[in-house]
């Protein structure tokens, strides 16, 4: 049986909100408490992913919040932004962030990610390029590298001075 796959803009609703808070927490538990102390990824989860910053990220003009679903689950959440630090190579183009894409890992495999990303890009038409910071280790890298993303400078400071990113850049 085909799995039902959809992705949709929210707004700060109740729903919304509980929504995104679980798959925040989820997701930065699967992809980071293997690499750092349990406190320091709680400490992350509970200044990152909150009801307050929720509710203001969704409010700000220049954000966008997506969630995938599968099945009706939630299965993923992307958070498109004009707003944060870019890389040096774009300094002065009309870029947009990829801020976070995070799929859950029981659907890393569906349809989830492409249909996220399908957004996200279409988002992004509008722009000069688009950029993300990822994990250097993260499955996904692959995935965005297929999609014409790649990779520039490093940084190293997104949850953990252990924990190395990368900028991933996409031109239109």
């Amino acid at each position: 049986m085909d799995q039902k796959v959809i992705t949709k803009f929210k707004v700060a609703t109740e729903d919304a909100i509980f929504e995104l808070l679980y798959l925040t927490r989820t997701i930065a538990l699967e992809k980071y408490a293997h690499l750092v102390d349990k406190d320091v990824i709680e400490s992350y989860i509970s200044h990152n992913y909150n009801d307050k910053q929720i509710i203001d990220e969704m409010n700000s003009f220049g954000n966008q919040w997506l969630v995938v679903y599968v099945d009706e689950q939630a299965a993923g959440y992307a958070f498109v932004t004009t707003q944060g630090k870019r890389p040096q190579s774009l300094e002065g183009k009309k870029a947009v962030c990829i801020a976070d894409f995070c799929v859950l890992k029981e659907y890393l495999s569906s349809e989830a990610k492409q249909s996220l990303l399908n957004k996200c890009l279409s988002i992004g038409k509008g722009y000069e390029s688009l950029w993300l910071t990822e994990q250097i280790d993260n499955p996904l890298i692959s995935f965005f590298e297929a999609h014409e993303f790649q990779s520039k400078e490093e940084r190293n400071d997104h949850i953990h001075p252990d924990i190395q990113m990368r900028y991933m850049v996409k031109d239109n």
